[in-house]
């Protein structure tokens, strides 16, 4: 399964080297994170190859493939440039035959996280927001955190994710503020000084 899929994945990526070279460093990253934190490892490099399978398919992709698999609150509750955690969730159900819950719920909430995620769920989550080539001050901040403590850099990652949506104005889905505060009690309420 993985090899038709990182085959799949090439093919799709052959003329975006930049979001190929993405996907290897979120695989890479979350299997170091799985390997400190005992995470399924094969589970891990298989949300890693689907999470972004769907990123750059057209707008009417996206809302057809939700339509298919999920209630249509969700194009109202997330904004477009979100729609591709879903879509690419359906595509690993329709043409991967994927049934478990916990790797296509991974898919589903790599982009804004949710309340209580499962650990495969949190690796993934945070495994995007961190890996080498995100360079941004928070990514460098938090990417320090994930390897001591998962659940205080899922914290800082959605914190500071709705902070910055917040300020330019983007479109913040209700999810990402339940898990914040879900992630803020669990770790005591404090982010880590910036």
């Amino acid at each position: 399964m993985l090899e038709r899929i990182k085959k799949d994945l090439k093919c799709a990526y052959r003329h975006k080297v930049d979001r190929l070279n993405h996907v290897y460093g979120v695989r890479d990253t979350a299997l170091k994170l799985g390997k400190i934190h005992g995470a399924d490892l094969y589970q891990l490099e298989l949300v890693s190859y689907l999470h972004d399978l769907t990123k750059y398919e057209s707008l009417g992709f996206h809302i057809e493939w939700i339509r298919r698999y999920y209630d249509e609150a969700i194009l109202d509750d997330f904004y477009d440039p979100l729609y591709h955690a879903y879509s690419a969730s359906a595509i690993a159900q329709d043409t991967y035959n994927i049934t478990d819950p916990d790797v296509l719920g991974a898919i589903e909430v790599h982009t804004v996280g949710k309340p209580n995620m499962s650990l495969l769920q949190k690796i993934l989550f945070i495994s995007d927001y961190i890996e080498p080539s995100r360079l941004y001050p928070s990514c460098v901040r938090v990417r320090e955190i994930a390897f001591i403590n998962l659940d205080q850099a899922v914290y800082e990652a959605i914190n500071d994710s709705i902070q910055l949506y917040e300020r330019t104005g983007g479109n913040i889905p209700r999810v990402a503020y339940e898990a914040r505060e879900y992630y803020q009690k669990r770790t005591g309420g404090h982010a880590c000084p910036k």
